[in-house]
């Protein structure tokens, strides 16, 4: 199997110029109408669904861990 992309040594783990980050696949079953709604705000914030949810839950786990993450 390949390896994946490696990463600079920053502390949030910023891909190094040039480089992709290998990204985790999930099966996401969710109802249509939560869909459709993801669907148009991901289209009004010219993201695709998946990188509107991916934003979504990134702003949702940092504000779970609070000023600490700043650190």
């Amino acid at each position: 199997m390949d390896e994946p992309m490696k990463r600079s040594g920053s502390r949030n783990n910023t891909p190094l110029r040039g480089h992709k980050v290998e990204k985790k696949r999930v099966l996401l079953r969710i109802d249509p109408s939560l869909h459709d709604d993801l669907r148009v705000w991901a289209e009004d914030d010219f993201r695709s669904i998946n990188a509107q949810i991916e934003f979504l839950l990134k702003q949702a786990v940092a504000k779970r861990k609070g000023p600490k993450a700043n650190r």
